[in-house]
């Protein structure tokens, strides 16, 4: 499997889609922080109240990373190849997913390194500054992780169901940002408490003392996609 997962990320470290979006995002970062210098929040403690505000923001970046890491398999079918030369399936599916998760792991460091830079070099240090502003931050982070591999868990399980990355973000954004509007339009009111969208704005705006339900929900999540993604996998017809 370390081979796998080896090989998935030297080929996505050796192509530029991966860099563009990433130096993208960083890019609008730093504009994001010299827009706010000599505003409200043009100060250090500001831009880190800002920053847990945008962590449910990456969620509309996670199809992108699974399409890097799948586009090239089902253009070139290396994974119909894979299967066919003997390479367990579970074993393949849980790289691709694992190398999805470090994608989105490394990602995250580096446009986090971008905004915190900008920051530190843009913005005033204010008497409002604490630490502990630094130490809640990293903690919505950290729970905030758990939505977002319950995230890409869903997305490598819609881009196996359909062989097809458009389609499957399309339908991935439709499963994260729409399904609260059918809930309410089918009167399961209750069901919205459940989703991941929730998950991740309760993360960004409640206590610190709110968060262990919302982490809880998305193990869950993520563990329903994960299994359901594998079994799929496993039957799925590559001829």
């Amino acid at each position: 499997m370390l081979k796998m997962i080896h090989a998935d990320l030297y080929k996505t470290f050796h192509r530029a889609y991966f860099y563009v979006l990433m130096l993208s995002v960083s890019a609008l970062c730093v504009v994001m922080v010299f827009a706010m210098r000599g505003g409200e929040y043009g100060n250090w403690s500001g831009a880190v109240m800002t920053g847990a505000a945008l962590l449910s923001y990456p969620i509309f970046l996670l199809p992108m990373i699974t399409q890097i890491v799948y586009a090239e398999d089902f253009r070139d079918h290396t994974l119909k190849n894979s299967i066919a030369f003997g390479t367990n399936r579970t074993t393949l599916y849980v790289s691709k997913w694992l190398t999805t998760i470090v994608l989105g792991i490394f990602m995250t460091v580096v446009v986090l390194a971008f905004y915190f830079g900008g920051t530190a070099l843009l913005l005033t240090k204010d008497s409002a500054f604490q630490w502990e502003l630094v130490r809640e931050f990293l903690l919505r982070l950290a729970a905030s992780c758990a939505v977002y591999i319950a995230a890409i868990s869903m997305s490598v399980f819609f881009i196996q169901l359909f062989n097809k990355s458009t389609l499957a973000i399309f339908l991935y954004y439709a499963a994260f940002y729409l399904t609260e509007y059918l809930l309410k339009l089918v009167h399961w009111s209750k069901g919205i408490d459940y989703l991941l969208k929730t998950q991740i704005l309760t993360i960004c705006q409640s206590p610190l003392a709110k968060l262990q339900t919302p982490v809880v929900i998305s193990v869950i999540t993520m563990a329903v996609f994960f299994i359901a993604g594998i079994v799929f996998f496993r039957k799925k017809d590559f001829t």
